[in-house]
């Protein structure tokens, strides 16, 4: 009986590191990049001349991006949800009705946490019903 009780626990600690370990490893992947967005909800984006909304993750997961309006805040990542609960940002209207639903998009999925999937060069936001891409600058 001790020997099982022993080797559940073990278990469950092995898995505990493992699941601590691709946390880190999801973290580490996001540390000091940058992204441009490309797809909202399958569709492909035309941003207006000289805008290149998109999301930046600093090396402890601050995250800072751009619609028409600059959004920031301090992000934590929960096995592979991302959530950044006080973003704040600038607050001018967009001229680009799209960019404005855009940023109400993300500020909502980010608050509430969006599930992160990183594959190669590849960043997709997901939550709240919507899909952000992301293109690696």
């Amino acid at each position: 009986m001790m020997k099982r009780v022993t080797l559940v626990l073990t278990a469950a600690m092995l898995l505990g590191g493992c699941s601590a370990a691709s946390q880190q490893s999801e973290r580490a992947a996001l540390a000091n990049r940058s992204f441009v967005l490309t797809t909202v909800d399958g569709q492909s984006i035309t941003a207006p001349d000289g805008m290149k909304p998109g999301i930046n993750f600093s090396a402890d997961l601050r995250v800072t991006g751009v619609m028409c309006n600059r959004f920031f805040g301090q992000g934590t990542l929960k096995g592979n949800v991302l959530s950044v609960p006080q973003m704040a940002s600038t607050r001018m209207m967009c001229s680009d009705p799209r960019l404005n639903q855009w940023e109400m998009t993300i500020g909502k999925m980010l608050a509430a946490g969006a599930t992160v999937k990183l594959e190669q060069n590849t960043l997709t936001l997901e939550g709240a019903s919507h899909s952000l891409v992301y293109r690696a600058q």
